[in-house]
């Protein structure tokens, strides 16, 4: 028998943030859902809003709701971590140039919203 509820809480967080590009020096923002989880490490997959797909690597460095307790801070967490990205991902010819981009740089997730 399944249960909506307990199905429900299987469902990873949902992690917003931001990242900064070292190769394209340029800020993006990230969306991206926990896939393991080790002694605090995070290992989180997602999209970048330049179009590319993510990998990140993170650990928490502030969790205000150890310190105050305010319903809205199970929201707010501060992730630092790295991340590698890829776009573009093209078989053809097509236009070669613009195909198949790479980027990696610093990552800062702030929000973490739970179904």
């Amino acid at each position: 028998e399944v249960s909506i509820p307990e199905a429900i809480k299987k469902i990873p967080a949902i992690k917003q943030g931001v990242a900064f590009s070292l190769d394209e020096n340029k800020f993006s923002y990230l969306s991206t859902i926990e896939l393991a989880n080790f002694r605090g490490f995070t290992l989180e997959a997602g999209y970048s809003s330049d179009d590319k797909a993510v990998a990140v690597f993170s650990y928490p460095i502030l969790k205000l709701k150890n310190y105050l307790d305010l319903p809205i801070l199970d929201l707010l967490e501060c992730n630092l971590g790295v991340y590698a990205g890829y776009g573009r991902i093209t078989l053809g010819n097509g236009n070669a140039k613009d195909n198949n981009e790479f980027t990696y740089g610093f990552s800062a997730t702030l929000l973490r919203l739970k179904w």
